[in-house]
């Protein structure tokens, strides 16, 4: 029965995929519900863009509930309940893009958040790809990609009283190649440790990669934009 739910095209089986999540859930399970979180992201960043500053801090702390406990209530088995927590999850973090959105939407109007969209699209697109043929396995990146991850956030920390543009195209530059990582890393547990219960966190994993990613090349050509002017 394992082997049936597994790749059955060599493009995959025969190249990388392991004794992880089966094909069929991850096509039908993990993609769609990553694809519909982005457009729960983009819809409520949409709506909400004239709702007060403090709504929005309420926002940031629900996502940052969601994210932290993700690992507890997605193994609950609670069906519909579940996946209304995912797109819960998804809608208030497009609530906490709004900030960040509205500066870019400023520096230079909605093209630069077209192309920030289009390069996170094919950068995360494009590493998708090279993690599913390839025979390596990142799942041995997790500690390096955590240490990484609180550098970051002491470094965004440190940065709102620094202040400066270079310092932060550094840390946004440093940000993309962090969750370039978690890409790979994320991708390596799909294939190989993940079960077919585990498709909600698969969906929340890379979704947060992928927002991650966005946010940092926003903020990477936002800059470099402001800086040509």
């Amino acid at each position: 029965m394992r082997n049936d739910q597994q790749y059955s095209s060599p493009t995959y089986m025969d190249v990388g995929w392991q004794a992880g999540m089966s094909q069929r859930v991850f096509d039908t399970r993990v993609l769609p519900l990553f694809g519909f979180g982005l457009l729960m992201t983009a819809t409520a960043a949409y709506l909400g863009r004239d709702l007060p500053f403090g709504m929005l801090i309420a926002a940031m702390i629900g996502e940052l509930i969601l994210v932290f406990t993700a690992g507890i209530w997605q193994r609950k088995e609670l069906g519909s309940l579940n996946i209304g927590l995912y797109f819960l999850l998804t809608g208030l973090s497009g609530l906490t893009l709004i900030p960040l959105l509205q500066w870019a939407n400023l520096r230079s109007g909605p093209m630069l958040i077209a192309q920030a969209l289009a390069v996170t699209g094919i950068t995360f697109g494009a590493l998708m790809a090279y993690s599913l043929i390839t025979k390596r396995d990142f799942s041995g990146w997790g500690g390096f990609l955590v240490a990484a991850c609180i550098g970051l956030i002491i470094a965004m920390i440190v940065n709102v009283f620094i202040g400066g543009s270079t310092f932060s195209l550094i840390i946004s530059c440093f940000g993309v190649v962090i969750f370039s990582g978690f890409v790979l890393y994320d991708m390596s547990l799909i294939k190989g440790q993940l079960s077919d219960a585990d498709y909600i966190m698969a969906a929340i994993m890379l979704y947060l990669n992928f927002i991650g990613m966005f946010t940092h090349i926003l903020r990477i050509l936002g800059i470099m934009g402001s800086s040509d002017d």
